[in-house]
């Protein structure tokens, strides 16, 4: 064998060496950028379920809010309207003429307070019923839309009986179900 044969040998096996290494190489280059593409793959995906769950908490929560807002619109409107009658009911008290057979029911059924020594007290436009009722326990005048307030002789007890107390009570007792007729639920 001569040199020339010897260096063709060596470099034919050097070129199937380097050819096979070069195919090793991108073997593994492609086995590499396989896995990079599943885990970009994977990566992605569920990068895009976190976004889509977190799209849906966000459209939920934006409902809701949107929900609660309307909600408390329409309890505020039907606040304004509950209030609304309440102040017409009063004012329709205050501008109702003097009634005799209200306020002596009213006297008759709280006697026990105002007889023998209590005081009784009244609204201006009342006083001259309520006087000629009463007698000398009628004490003075009262700022009210109507009605009349008793004390006890002693002073410790007070009986408010005028129409926005007497009016108070029965709106606080019958308001619920005055706004279930007004605006029914959906339950």
């Amino acid at each position: 064998m001569t040199l020339d044969t010897v260096i063709q040998a060596i470099r034919e096996k050097g070129r199937s060496e380097a050819d096979q290494l070069f195919a090793e190489a991108r073997a593994e280059r492609e086995r590499i950028l396989s896995e990079v593409r599943t885990e970009g793959a994977k990566a992605l995906a569920d990068a895009e379920a976190r976004a889509r769950a977190a799209g849906d908490r966000r459209r939920v929560q934006d409902l809701a809010r949107g929900e609660l807002e309307a909600r408390k619109i329409v309890l505020a409107a039907q606040k304004e309207a509950l209030d609304e009658a309440y102040r017409r009911a009063l004012e329709r008290l205050s501008s109702m003429e003097e009634n005799p057979d209200f306020l002596r029911t009213l006297l008759k059924a709280n006697e026990a307070e105002w007889r023998p020594d209590g005081r009784v007290y009244a609204t201006a436009k009342d006083a001259s019923l309520v006087r000629s009722i009463v007698g000398e326990r009628f004490a003075g005048t009262i700022d009210a839309a109507g009605g009349i307030v008793i004390e006890t002789a002693d002073g410790t007890r007070r009986n408010d009986l005028r129409y926005e107390s007497i009016l108070r009570d029965v709106w606080d007792d019958s308001v619920k179900e005055v706004a279930e007729i007004l605006w029914p639920s959906t339950r």
